[in-house]
C-alpha cells in the first residue's frame, strides 16, 4: 500500500468506515500469518493473534493514533500479540522477549527462470536460516517487507543501531557462510 494511501484509509478506519476497515484486512492478513508462522509452528496460534488484534482494532478504533505506514503499524502489534499468546500457551510469567524465541523461520519459495539463480537463491536461504532468530527477523523485515531500519527497530522493539547492527552482523555471517561477495547484491538491490 501506498503511504499517502494508507493514510486516509486509516483515517476512514479510524472515523467507523467499514469498507476501510474490511480493506485493511483483506489486504494484510495473509501478510500477517505468513509473518506470524516465522515465530510458531502454531497455526492456531497465529490465526487466534490476528483475530485478536483485529477485534482490539475494531474495539478501540478512535482511541488509535495515525499511521501513513498500516503493514507496520500490523506487524508490531501483531508481533506483541504472537509472544502474548506464546507466553499464556508455555504459562511463562514473564513476558517474552525478542532474545527468547525460540525460532524465526524463514523460508525461500518463488519461481525463477534460470535454474543457476534459483540454486543460488536456495544456498541463500540456506544461509540465512543459519542465522540466529533475531537477525533472520532482521532481514526479513528489512529485505523482504521492505521496511525501514526505524520501522524495523520499531517492530523488533529494539533501538534503531541494533537493527543497523544486527544487518551488518548478518551479512557478515552470510558473506563466511556463502564465501561469496554475490550475497551483498541481494542485499544492495532491496535497501533503501
Amino acid at each position: 500500500m501506498e503511504k499517502n494511501l494508507d493514510s486516509e484509509i486509516w483515517q476512514r478506519f479510524i472515523n467507523g468506515d467499514e469498507k476501510a476497515f474490511s480493506y485493511i484486512f483483506d489486504t494484510c492478513h495473509l501478510q500477517l500469518f505468513e509473518y506470524g508462522q516465522r515465530f510458531t509452528s502454531d497455526e492456531n496460534l497465529v490465526l487466534d493473534s490476528i483475530q485478536d488484534l483485529f477485534f482490539e482494532l475494531a474495539r478501540k478504533r478512535e482511541k488509535l493514533s495515525p499511521t501513513d505506514n498500516i503493514l507496520f503499524y500490523l506487524l508490531k502489534s501483531l508481533r506483541l500479540k504472537i509472544f502474548n499468546n506464546l507466553r499464556k500457551v508455555r504459562n511463562i510469567d514473564s513476558d517474552i522477549q525478542a532474545d527468547q524465541v525460540d525460532e524465526f523461520r524463514l523460508d525461500y519459495s518463488t519461481e525463477v527462470d534460470s535454474e543457476e539463480k534459483e540454486l543460488k537463491l536456495d544456498r541463500l536461504a540456506e544461509a540465512i536460516n543459519q542465522l540466529p532468530p533475531r537477525q533472520k527477523e532482521t532481514i526479513y523485515l528489512k529485505f523482504y517487507k521492505n521496511l525501514s531500519n526505524a520501522e524495523v527497530a520499531e517492530v523488533m522493539q529494539v533501538n534503531y543501531q541494533s537493527v543497523g547492527n544486527s544487518i551488518q552482523k548478518a551479512i557478515q555471517k552470510l558473506k563466511a557462510i556463502l564465501d561469496s561477495d554475490s550475497i551483498i547484491l541481494f542485499f544492495q538491490t532491496r535497501i533503501r
